[in-house]
């Protein structure tokens, strides 16, 4: 079973230096619910398939959220372990996140986000 992080604890935890939360979900889910956790990084499965290298050596908390069964989350800490990070997924994803009614920050869709560069 891969490892995994409870809301709570996570929530505890935001602000450590020493930890990223990585956001995983793919355009559609990020511009769906238009919400993150505060100071999580978005990078999509497709970008970090190519650019993982340039994460800190930091642990990684990922969210994915897509899946119902978690899978996605799984597939992405699976990759960034192999790469040799520290990598663990938010047991529950975003939905336990807001589930749990932890905080969140609203975000720009993608397709707004990317008309500003």
């Amino acid at each position: 079973m891969d490892p995994r992080i409870p809301c709570t604890e996570l929530y505890v935890r935001l602000g450590d230096e020493e930890v990223l939360v990585l956001d995983c979900r793919d355009p559609a889910d990020w511009d769906r619910f238009g919400l993150h956790i505060p100071g999580a990084l978005w990078m999509p499965f497709e970008e970090l398939l190519r650019d993982a290298a340039a994460l800190p050596d930091d642990e990684l908390i990922v969210v994915c959220g897509c899946s119902p069964d978690g899978s996605d989350s799984r597939r992405a800490c699976r990759l960034l372990q192999q790469r040799g990070f520290n990598a663990i997924c938010l047991d529950g994803g975003l939905q336990g996140w807001i589930t749990h009614g932890l905080p969140t920050e609203s975000h720009l869709s993608s397709s707004s986000a990317s008309g500003m560069c």
